[in-house]
């Protein structure tokens, strides 16, 4: 019986923990990716490319603070597709590729979604 309670103590640690992280830092990022890249789409839409330039600079700045944290928690396979796209993306926005970097920015929303989804305390993701 002590160990029943033990492993259920240590299951409700976990899932607090679990929770704390999600709403801690995954779920403000998500969302502030997504609003941030929807309004980026909308500049580089309108073709203001110097806009462009300074905000994604901006974006990759804080993406490379929010990968230190989440480097221990997440999956890395899906951290490096973050990376790639968004070095993709500065690329584009650089050489001033508009068609590219909407498609490029859409990548990004969905693999910001993709991580949101995975981490979210959902049954499925606890069993």
């Amino acid at each position: 019986m002590r160990m029943v309670v033990i492993s259920l103590i240590i299951l409700l640690l976990m899932m607090g923990i679990w929770a704390w992280f999600y709403y801690g830092s995954v779920n403000p990022v998500t969302t502030y990716y997504w609003d941030n890249l929807e309004y980026l789409s909308s500049i580089v839409k309108n073709e203001d490319w110097e806009t462009a330039k300074k905000d994604i600079s901006i974006y990759t700045d804080k993406w490379h603070e929010v990968k230190k944290t989440w480097v221990f928690f997440l999956n890395q396979r899906d951290l490096d597709n973050i990376d790639s796209s968004i070095r993709q993306l500065n690329i584009y926005i650089e050489n001033e590729e508009k068609i590219l970097a909407q498609a490029e920015l859409e990548h990004l929303v969905v693999l910001f979604y993709v991580i949101d989804e995975n981490e979210s305390l959902i049954l499925e993701n606890i069993f």
